[in-house]
Order: C-alpha cells, then sequence, then structure tokens
C-alpha cells in the first residue's frame, strides 16, 4: 500500500527488461502533489554547471536509465512550488512513478534521505541494485542539497 491506503499493483521486478532502457518523461509523487514532466539534463564540464530551469524536473543523463538490473536513475530540479520544493515534506516510505518514453512505469519507495553540499557527486557513481535519486537545493539559502533515495519496488505498463 501506499501512504494514502491505496494498494500499489506492480508486476514482480522482472530480470528481461527490455535491452535498452527508455528514457524518464515524467515523476509523479502523489502524496507531496508532485507530477511532472522530465527533461534531459547536462553537466557542462566547461562552465561548470548543470542544465536547470526554474519550472523543470531534469534526468541526469550520465547516470543509468530506469531498469531492473542495476545503478542510479538521477533525477533533480529547483525548491520551487511547481517543482521539487515539496519533496521536503516526504516521509519514508512514500512512492515514486518514473513513466519512461518506451511506456514503462518504474515504482521506488522512499528509503531515505540527506543532506550534503553542492560538491559532493558520489551519489553519480553509485554502482549496485537499481535507485532512484531526487536532489533538490535546501538551507536558509539554498546553499544546501538535499537527495531522496528510493528503492525499485517493481515495473508496470505505462
Amino acid at each position: 500500500q501506499d501512504t494514502s491506503g491505496q494498494s500499489i499493483v506492480a508486476t514482480p521486478i522482472k530480470q528481461n527488461t527490455p535491452q535498452s532502457p527508455g528514457y524518464p518523461v515524467r515523476i509523479q509523487i502523489d502524496e507531496v502533489d508532485i507530477n511532472l514532466p522530465i527533461a534531459k539534463g547536462y553537466y557542462n564540464k566547461q562552465n561548470k554547471k548543470w542544465t536547470i530551469s526554474r519550472n523543470s524536473a531534469y534526468y541526469a543523463v550520465m547516470t543509468s536509465r530506469p531498469n531492473t538490473t542495476s545503478g542510479n536513475t538521477f533525477i533533480y530540479g529547483h525548491n520551487r512550488s511547481n517543482v521539487f520544493s515539496r519533496l521536503l515534506k516526504i516521509k519514508p516510505g512514500s512512492v515514486a512513478y518514473v513513466t519512461t518514453d518506451n511506456n514503462q512505469r518504474f515504482i521506488y519507495r522512499l528509503s531515505r534521505s540527506f543532506t550534503t553540499n553542492p560538491n559532493d557527486s558520489s551519489i553519480l557513481y553509485y554502482q549496485g541494485a537499481p535507485i532512484l535519486t531526487l536532489q533538490t537545493c535546501s538551507g536558509a539559502n539554498f546553499q544546501d542539497r538535499t537527495l531522496f533515495v528510493f528503492e525499485l519496488v517493481g515495473v508496470t505498463d505505462a
């Protein structure tokens, strides 16, 4: 069940998902009323800046696409009311849904969150069971980054 008491029905995690995982195109977290399109985000090494805007969530293309095998799908966005500000209110056990451009819906459950500094990029190099990490700014002057780590629960057709 999700935090609203609704049952989550998902196909058990399959080891034979498509050879070419899809790109994430939508993030939904019902508990905190987040339902956003996702754009592709890039890191520019020359100016040391990420693709970002005031009204979108972004998938860091150098991280794993949603899959049932391994890796971290990393999605980030500003701490704004129309993007990720409500993330700061979610609790462990909250459910996130990520829909891909090949019509799969990945279901994740929040396992932990933590705050770090903007220079901490260790989560981008994660290797292990498939996870979803969401990131937004936090702190009095938005100087910190809060990361929300979700474990894969299952996958369905979108």
